[in-house]
């Protein structure tokens, strides 16, 4: 008993000293060596306890010293190159402190009986939990900056290869981007040779994914997206998706290869994942530049296609939808863009949008914005209208487009009808799509016709045809040689469109442009004829817009010539007489002043009709001009200013004109028609705003008797006070409609001006007597 208890005293010395199990000893155990402790730990039954024992100093030598060792290395890296040395170090001596180790993972291997190595595997699941238990917090910055620095001078290696030897202005390269040397010092194959290593030591300690996947998967990443927004930039002419998996292939996946192994990105999910982003990233930047690719449509025709393809393959359409909403609101929808310009990209985007997505429920959803506000805008309508019947504007070829097409459906035909009776195509009839907003009526209109697209911004095809009415109305009046063949033949197009019988007063119209040039041309040989030229457009007037037949006396000379034309008339058509709107059709003046220059102009008749009074009457003052002219001031204020800024008549005194002696400072011919047209539309709308006001004026008059026995009985009020009181009293009842604070505001410092009221500290009153 006791030699066996000597025998094992004495095995336990020797393995203590031999393993290092007291840390008094450093040398590593050779073959020899080891088979010596074998042998003892077998002969004397230590075979478990040995083991405990190994593992027990290995734990311990990892987690006390190995380890820390290792994260000691990551200290801040104030810069990318200090971060690259940090981790390529720190790797370094991790693998030269396991390889110290070995010789107790070869003796617990021979203590197991393994004959394939096993205890180094599970050593390596250790090794990970320790390392990761530890982690400083530096630790991320130097191993992006190693795998950055190793990522750049694989990316310039690849540019080098393929003979990039200048840069983008031309200028041939002494420095290189990789590793920010000169070339012929260049050390990118060294960097890169690092990383291998690096790679490999951490791939057969088990930790390299672990250690590194995370920031490896962040920088691809970043790449990926910083590559799709360089090839993006200013480029809708050409399609980039091709050229983009090109390069994620050759560039990407080369690059997961060399950190990873082929055996990785060989994994299909990888490579879809990979691919995937790069849609998405791809996406992304082409929905940021979705507005200039719309306007600089059909030649950004690749990127919409892209974008088309990108859709099907990501779940972007919503973000697509919010983010153009934005866009638009922001840089499209706004007092500052005219009418003409909303219109051209709402057509842009509906051209753009038909190849994006046939189905039109992207256009629906997206440009929704644009219907609204487009609305809102009283000269939408006439915009539209002016760009379909001009052949020279954006929309002149597209009622050309329907000439073979159906007529239009517009929402109100819909409603009625139902969506399945609306459609003529009914065989080709499809149900909504799944995305399809279902609040709305599911037409299966398509977004590749432009003009029904523009009709039903309204939802309703009338007030179109009024506007065109309207429209025609102006051009055929102001046609002086009563060429119609273009106004016809878009009529002809719209009544496609319309059906004929909305535009049957349109057709009238056109009839009597028609007559009215031969009857002009008969009365060009009577024997009687006026002393100065006429041609006269004949009107039927219950079917042409209502003409602006406003009050203005023409000179007598004028006014006898006009009753010579209608007496020759009366020979053609004996039943009937001609009634003339003195303020609608244009004149042809020759003007000749006292220097012998002389300027020719088409006006309106009534500037022909001001300066012909200067032929009677040297000087006239403003006040004098519109009594005989039976003209508002206003108006002719605007008119003498017309002839004023053209050289032909000159202030002498404040409202006292005279012809100008020198003449206009220009030759040949001028045409004013245009600039009266703007100047009678702003008139016009001050006509209107003024009506209006009178209108809601008239209609708040219903409660001045209840003001003034308010005022009466309380002696003074606020207009709020006032206003509760008539909510309260007289709004509610049949006597009114309801005002709002603001308008009841405007009515009671109307009555103020009238003196009717008085006003002061916030308090209306009756004025005393």
């Amino acid at each position: 008993m006791m030699n066996s208890a000597t025998a094992v005293s004495s095995a336990w010395s020797y393995l203590k000293q031999s393993l290092n199990l007291d840390g008094k000893w450093q040398k590593e155990l050779d073959r020899k060596e080891i088979e010596i402790c074998l042998e003892l730990v077998v002969r004397h039954d230590l075979v478990d306890f040995t083991k405990e024992l190994v593992w027990q100093k290995l734990y311990y030598e990892t987690r006390t010293k190995i380890v820390p060792n290792f994260w000691s290395k990551f200290s801040l890296a104030h810069n990318e190159n200090i971060g690259y040395e940090n981790f390529n170090e720190a790797v370094n001596v991790l693998n030269a402190d396991i390889a110290k180790q070995q010789h107790y993972f070869s003796l617990l291997d021979r203590l197991s009986g393994n004959v394939i190595l096993k205890s180094f595997d599970q050593y390596k699941a250790h090794l990970s939990a320790i390392l990761l238990s530890q982690i400083p917090p530096h630790f991320e910055h130097s191993v992006h900056a190693f795998y950055t620095r190793a990522f750049r001078a694989f990316m310039s290696l690849e540019k080098r290869s393929l003979n990039f030897d200048a840069d983008e202005s031309g200028d041939v390269i002494t420095h290189c981007s990789g590793c920010d040397q000169e070339i012929d010092q260049c050390e990118c194959n060294i960097i890169l040779d690092n990383c291998h290593k690096v790679n490999k030591d951490l791939t057969e300690l088990g930790i390299l994914e672990k250690l590194s996947v995370g920031m490896i998967h962040t920088l691809i990443l970043s790449q990926i997206q910083s590559h799709v927004q360089d090839s993006c930039v200013g480029n809708f002419a050409s399609s980039q998706i091709d050229m983009l998996e090109k390069w994620l292939h050759s560039i990407i996946f080369r690059w997961l290869g060399i950190v990873y192994g082929e055996d990785y990105i060989q994994q299909d999910q990888v490579r879809k994942n990979f691919t995937q982003f790069l849609y998405h990233a791809y996406t992304h930047a082409r929905i940021e530049q979705l507005f200039e690719i719309i306007i600089g449509y059909p030649e950004s025709f690749p990127s919409v296609k892209d974008l088309q393809e990108c859709l099907s393959r990501t779940q972007l359409k919503p973000t697509l939808t919010q983010s153009l909403k934005t866009t638009l609101e922001a840089r499209l929808l706004h007092q500052g863009a005219t009418t003409e310009d909303i219109l051209i990209a709402y057509v842009s985007a509906i051209r753009a949008f038909s190849v994006l997505d046939p189905t039109g429920v992207l256009l629906d959803a997206a440009c929704d914005p644009i219907k609204q506000y487009l609305r809102l805008r009283g000269d939408t309508v006439r915009h539209i209208i002016h760009s379909l019947t001009d052949s020279s504007g954006e929309l002149g070829g597209e009622l050309e487009l329907g000439r073979t097409g159906t007529a239009i459906l517009d929402d109100e035909s819909v409603a009625a009808v139902g969506d399945a009776e609306a459609s003529t195509d009914w065989e080709n009839w499809s149900p909504a799509p799944s995305d399809a907003d279902p609040s709305k009526l599911w037409t299966g209109k398509k977004p590749g016709d432009i003009v029904p697209m523009l009709v039903n911004i309204y939802g309703s095809k009338s007030l179109f045809v009024k506007e065109y009415r309207k429209l025609l109305s102006d051009r055929l009046l102001l046609n002086l040689h009563f060429d119609t063949e273009e106004e016809i033949r878009n009529l002809e197009f719209l009544k496609i469109r319309f059906g004929e019988n909305e535009l049957h007063n349109c057709e009238v119209m056109l009839k009597d442009v028609a007559d009215s040039k031969r009857i002009n041309t008969h009365l060009q040989s009577v024997a009687h004829k006026p002393d100065f030229p006429i041609s006269a457009m004949i009107i039927s007037a219950q079917y042409w817009d209502q003409l602006k037949d406003k009050p203005m006396k023409l000179p007598i000379k004028i006014i006898n010539q006009l009753e010579q034309y209608n007496q020759n008339y009366k020979t053609v058509k004996t039943s009937r007489s001609l009634h003339w709107v003195p303020q609608s059709g244009s004149v042809e003046l020759e003007l000749e002043f006292d220097n012998h220059r002389s300027a020719s102009f088409t006006v309106p008749p009534d500037l022909a009709a001001i300066i012909s009074h200067f032929e009677d009457k040297e000087q006239w003052d403003l006040e004098e001009l519109s009594q005989e002219m039976e003209l508002p001031m206003s108006h002719l204020r605007r008119r003498v200013h017309v002839w004023q800024t053209h050289g032909v008549l000159q202030e002498i005194s404040t409202d006292r004109f005279k012809v100008d002696e020198n003449g206009p400072a220009f030759t040949g011919h001028k045409v004013l028609l245009e600039t009266l047209a703007k100047m009678e539309e702003e008139e016009e709308d001050d006509d209107e705003e003024d009506n209006e006001k009178k209108s809601e004026d008239d209609g708040l008059q219903v409660y001045w008797s209840y003001v003034v026995g308010m005022l009466t009985n309380l002696e003074a009020l606020p207009v709020e006070r006032i206003h509760q009181m008539l909510k309260m009293f007289t709004m509610q009842g049949s006597s009114g409609a309801e005002c709002t604070l603001q308008q009841l505001k405007m009515f009671l410092d109307s009555k103020v001006k009238q003196q009717l009221l008085s006003f002061s500290s916030g308090m209306y009153r009756l004025p005393k007597p």
